[in-house]
């Protein structure tokens, strides 16, 4: 019986430590929360969902879940959510992902004479075919959750991503996203992206999809492209970026921890340096009939630095801004039809695109700027994903 005693209690042991051992083994580097969120405690970590890519994967052009080294711990895929092949000049394949050395590899490359035909503001365009890699998680999140990613963004052109957006099922559209990191962060060997290589895209997305076209509302104001004093391109540089998805109608956003934008039901706060800025949609200059019922922008004769942004007002607090505000910031024209709140479960997406507006304008990779691939791999230190904690013990 003594002996019966003692297995039972071995085995009551390890049930109860293999959580702490599992948690233990996921490595970010030591790296504390955003000091804004508060304490560790505060948060559970969803193990399912983040991960620390200490394992290995290798590149493979079938369908691969992967996650560490046993079925019961995958937790991506190597292609993207369906099968659409990515936006503009962009080719999602399989085998242009990895994992190696205690990193994620997504990487671009493209095949001699390969090209792809696509739209754009309603012009037809053919370009040189962008090989690119794409992940999608097996499990989704929904808030309140706080999803975070170290990565290297690459000194390409091309976009470095990490974001969430809605699966399809049951008929469902694709049509909710939010944008973790969205970053063009080389200026190209003749310099043709220099003015985008210094900026962090903060934003998301509401999409209408019909049968034969797509409406999509983004933010479109000056500081959803956020800047850093002394960061003068972020190709080749490490960055962390989070965001805390805290309700149906606010999203925090995070970089290197510290506060950099909150979107708040019908107002911005965005962190410039060391001040803060507080801004509502211009009602006199944000609807209208602009292209596809898009938002029109800052008038172009009032004020050349502003055109192309969506013009706002300030306030002297987000409550203040919110108070004044006559629309949603997260969905303006409804075409979620959700009145203006996330209310789906999301995946998470990290991938690179050849993105068709920014190809349109010839700003794509040239062959011998994907000839350097490590300007052209992604690379992903880790990525985790936490849910608050009620601090009365639930």
């Amino acid at each position: 019986m003594g002996d019966i005693k003692n297995k039972v209690l071995v085995l009551l042991l390890w049930y109860l430590l293999v959580p702490c051992i599992m948690h233990a083994q996921l490595d970010f580097g030591n790296t504390p929360l955003p000091s804004r969120l508060g304490g560790q405690e505060n948060w559970q970590l969803q193990e399912e969902l983040s991960d620390d890519f200490n394992y290995t994967f290798q590149s493979t052009s079938n369908d691969m879940n992967f996650g560490n080294n046993t079925d019961e711990s995958k937790k991506w895929k190597n292609f993207y959510h369906n099968n659409w092949t990515g936006p503009g000049p962009t080719i999602w394949q399989k085998q242009n992902v990895s994992v190696s050395d205690g990193y994620l590899n997504i990487w671009a490359s493209r095949n001699p004479g390969e090209m792809k035909t696509f739209f754009h503001n309603g012009q037809r365009f053919t370009k040189k075919a962008t090989r690119a890699g794409c992940v999608t998680s097996l499990k989704k999140v929904k808030y309140p959750v706080f999803v975070e990613t170290r990565i290297r963004v690459m000194n390409s052109v091309m976009a470095s991503n990490t974001w969430l957006l809605s699966p399809t099922v049951h008929g469902q559209k694709d049509d909710q996203e939010i944008d973790i990191i969205e970053c063009y962060g080389g200026a190209g060997a003749d310099n043709r992206n220099v003015f985008f290589a210094n900026k962090i895209h903060l934003s998301h997305h509401a999409f209408r999809k019909g049968l034969s076209s797509v409406l999509d509302y983004q933010p479109s104001d000056r500081n959803s492209w956020w800047t850093k004093n002394g960061v003068n391109q972020w190709g080749g540089k490490w960055v962390r970026v989070g965001v805390y998805w805290q309700s149906a109608t606010r999203v925090e956003y995070y970089i290197d921890g510290e506060l950099a934008r909150i979107v708040d039901d019908k107002a911005i706060e965005t962190r410039i340096d060391n001040h803060r800025i507080y801004t509502y949609p211009d009602p006199d200059y944000t609807f209208g009939s602009g292209a596809n019922g898009q938002i029109i922008t800052h008038d172009p004769s009032s004020n050349s630095n502003e055109v192309g942004y969506q013009r706002m007002l300030t306030a002297r607090n987000l409550e203040e801004a919110k108070s004044k505000s006559q629309r949603s910031v997260i969905d303006p024209l409804n075409y979620m039809k959700t009145e203006g709140k996330w209310t789906k479960e999301l995946e998470i997406i990290i991938n690179i695109e050849d993105q068709s507006w920014l190809a349109a304008m010839d700003i794509t990779p040239t062959d011998e700027e994907l000839s350097n691939f490590q300007d052209n791999n992604l690379l992903v230190d880790w990525i985790r994903v936490y849910k608050p904690v009620n601090l009365n013990g639930d």
